[in-house]
This record gives C-alpha cells, sequence and structure tokens, in this order.
C-alpha cells in the first residue's frame, strides 16, 4: 500500500510541476504582427517545410485582401536565438449563435412573428462570442501551424500554447478573447500535441471530414468513372451528367477577368448556399473571388456551369500539393430544382484534381451521402478548444454549439478487387 501511495504522491507530483513549467514563459523570444507583410518572409518560408498554399504568404495576403466581414488575422513566431522554431496564423472572430444554425428562410425553422422566432432574431446575436481561432475557418486541416521539422513535440506545442496566450492578452485593447481553437488536427497531430491538456485545453472530435482518395492510376474523369461498379458509374452518367447535356450546360474554369465581372452574380449564388446552411461561422464578402482567383490556376481554380452564357454555379478549388480542396460552392437554387448542378460541380473537382496531378479531394463535412457515393471515406479531426473562463472551459465537453451531424454512410462504389 505504501508503494502504492508512494507511486501516487510521485506521479501527482510530476504533474504539478509540468504544469508550473507549463505556465511558465519559454526561454524563447517571438514577434507578432496583424499583417503577413510585416514579418521576415525567408524566416517565415523557411518553417512551411514543404507546404504548399495555406500557409503561404501569398495566400495569407489574399485572405487579408478580401476583407471577410467580422474576421481579422493576427501572426506570430517563436525564435530560439536567431533560428525561427514556429510560426502561428491566427483568424479572430466575432461569432454569435446566429451564425451556427440556417436562416427563418430554410425549411423547418419558426415562422415570421413567433417567439422562438423572435428570441431567434433579437436574442441570440446579442450572445456573441469573440473566438481566435489558430488555422483556417474556410479550409479542413492544420493550417495555423507550422514549425522546424526537427522540433520536438513538446517545444513545438509549448511555443505555440505561448503564442496563442501572448496574442490573446494583447488583444485585450480591442476585446476580451472568449475562445481559443487550434483546427483541425488528425489523429497524429493531436497525439503529438497532447501536452496542451496541461494547459487547460479541451478536445473535441467535429464532423467527419469527407476525402476522395485519388487512385494513382486515374488519369482523368472517365478512369475514376470506369473503375466504379456498374451501378454507381450508371447512376452518375445517367441522373448527372446526361441532364446536364441535355440543357445545354457547359463547365469550364473562370479567368480573373471574368470573376470580377461575375463578382456580384457569384455571392448572390454563395448566399444562397450559405443561408440554407445549419452551420455557418464565417460568410466570405463579395472581394473574396477575385482576391482569390488572383492567386493564379495552379493555386486556384473556380469551375464554373454556365447555360447560353449565364453563370448557374461554381465551385471554388484551392489546389495545395497533392491536395484539392472543394472551398466554397454557389449556385442557382431555382435552376437546381431541375438540373443536379451541386452534385455535376462536385464531379468537376475530380476532374481539376486528377488534371493537377492530386492524390486526394477534400469535400468538408456537409452532405455526407452524395459524398460517400463518389467514394468518399469520413476522416476523424479534432479541435483544441480552451475559453478564458475557467468555470465554463471545465463544462466544455460537445464543442462552441457545432451541429452534430450523423455518421457518414458506409458506402463502396468501386468495383471489388481481388488480391
Amino acid at each position: 500500500m505504501n508503494k502504492k501511495l508512494s507511486g501516487f504522491a510521485k506521479r501527482w507530483g510530476d504533474r504539478l510541476r509540468l504544469r508550473r513549467t507549463l505556465r511558465q514563459a519559454t526561454p524563447l523570444h517571438f514577434v507578432f504582427a496583424e499583417r503577413i507583410d510585416y514579418l521576415n518572409p525567408a524566416h517565415w518560408d523557411a518553417l512551411l517545410a514543404g507546404r504548399h498554399l495555406l500557409m503561404s504568404r501569398d495566400y495569407l495576403r489574399a485572405m487579408e485582401a478580401a476583407g471577410t466581414e467580422g474576421m481579422e488575422h493576427r501572426y506570430a513566431m517563436a525564435y530560439e536565438g536567431t533560428r525561427p522554431l514556429a510560426a502561428v496564423a491566427v483568424q479572430l472572430l466575432d461569432v454569435g449563435l446566429d451564425r451556427f444554425h440556417a436562416t427563418r428562410a430554410s425549411k423547418g425553422l419558426p415562422k415570421e412573428g413567433s417567439l422562438i422566432a423572435a428570441i431567434n432574431e433579437n436574442v441570440e446575436p446579442r450572445l456573441q462570442q469573440k473566438l481566435m481561432v489558430c488555422g483556417n475557418m474556410l479550409s479542413y486541416g492544420l493550417d495555423g501551424v507550422a514549425s522546424d521539422p526537427e522540433l520536438d513535440p513538446f517545444t513545438r506545442w509549448h511555443a505555440v500554447a505561448e503564442m496563442l496566450y501572448r496574442l490573446r492578452r494583447a488583444e485585450k485593447l480591442n476585446g476580451q478573447i472568449d475562445f481559443i481553437m487550434i483546427k483541425d488536427l488528425d489523429e497524429a497531430a493531436h497525439a503529438d500535441s497532447g501536452m496542451l491538456r496541461q494547459l487547460s485545453y479541451r478536445a473535441m472530435s467535429t464532423e467527419p471530414n469527407m476525402v476522395l482518395e485519388l487512385d494513382p492510376a486515374w488519369k482523368t474523369h472517365a478512369d475514376y468513372l470506369a473503375s466504379m461498379a456498374s451501378k454507381y458509374r450508371s447512376s452518375v452518367k445517367q441522373q448527372i451528367f446526361k441532364p446536364m447535356e441535355e440543357a445545354g450546360c457547359q463547365l469550364a474554369d473562370l479567368t480573373l477577368v471574368e470573376v470580377a465581372a461575375l463578382a456580384g452574380r457569384m455571392q448572390d449564388q454563395y448566399l444562397a448556399v450559405q443561408d440554407n446552411a445549419s452551420l455557418r461561422p464565417v460568410t466570405v464578402g463579395g472581394r473574396y473571388w477575385a482576391s482569390m482567383a488572383a492567386l493564379g490556376p495552379d493555386r486556384v481554380r473556380i469551375r464554373a456551369v454556365r447555360k447560353q452564357g449565364e453563370l448557374l454555379g461554381f465551385l471554388l478549388l484551392l489546389l495545395d500539393g497533392e491536395t484539392v480542396t472543394a472551398a466554397q460552392i454557389g449556385f442557382d437554387r431555382q435552376a437546381a430544382k431541375d438540373l443536379p448542378l451541386y452534385l455535376r460541380l462536385l464531379h468537376a473537382s475530380v476532374e481539376v484534381a486528377l488534371d493537377a496531378g492530386a492524390r486526394r479531394v477534400v469535400y468538408g463535412r456537409t452532405a455526407l451521402e452524395p459524398k460517400a457515393r463518389m467514394g468518399c471515406k469520413p476522416v476523424v479531426t479534432r479541435l483544441w478548444m480552451r475559453h478564458r473562463q475557467p468555470v465554463l472551459n471545465a463544462v466544455i465537453k460537445h464543442g462552441f454549439g457545432l451541429v452534430k451531424a450523423p455518421d457518414a454512410p458506409a458506402i463502396s462504389p468501386f468495383k471489388k478487387t481481388t488480391a
């Protein structure tokens, strides 16, 4: 018994010493900036270590230029002497509960004039929380942290935690930060960052992220379709491609000049989709489309559906090395009553990805069944969350108002292979 008590006391003492160590300043040095161009560009680039688009200075500069309402940007770098060790890209958001469900115009929400509608419109928008996101609310991945590849996990995440703490403290002049979120971590990154628990961060699972892994043998969309079982292949051809062809619809990438001319129409179609979404913490503005398109077709493609020259829908795709992300979509809801615009745009992303030599397409956390029918598989990701109030932080278990999605259906549309 004495040995057990002694062992327990030692473990508890070790834990307390670790906690005290983590809550002290590291011996590192830091720089902070409100614009990416204020930082040393060579130092920032050195930490990307083969990462491509989503933490590049060009992309972050484009995000700043987009001027998304309610979003601000912050950056920090950690140094050991003059050697850059780690960097974070942060978004500051004012988020109300009204951003976490669909508008009244969407199916099933209270009618105008009802008590519940009055609460939705007058009370929930006032329940604002200021959120600091280490990462990108418009992508799916750990797009807010970069570090020296030789850095050990403990030092990496200790540096990240201190940068976020210092940023939060600095923002008191602009209003208190309520939540800190680090998103999105896969299983390996989550295990790697486990020391954050000692700093009162809470780990939470998100809805599954749907990802299509592309077979290296596929060179074209026709190859991809040929790998499907006949009933799924026939469904794509007869229910998606045939109606679009018969209606005279054409698909092509928009040029920067075309995006500038169509920005208003694109924004309307994007908002038509956003207004029907149950989870919409960030809504981009009309300047976003040209800002992204200006990055060039090797990094951003905007594939559009047109009929007799009229824009019916579009999908913005981020090309990031071996990964293509289907980032934002918009389409004419009236036209979509007769045409499978959404599904055709999803298949357009496969065409773009194969053309770019990518190995996977990331589709995000909505419309699980149609994405599963395309061959997507759910990938579990996690968040680290922390509230500034210890009492509230202690009860964080199931997310910050995040909508709980059902599990992705188990669908295997591809032909069975024999060993």
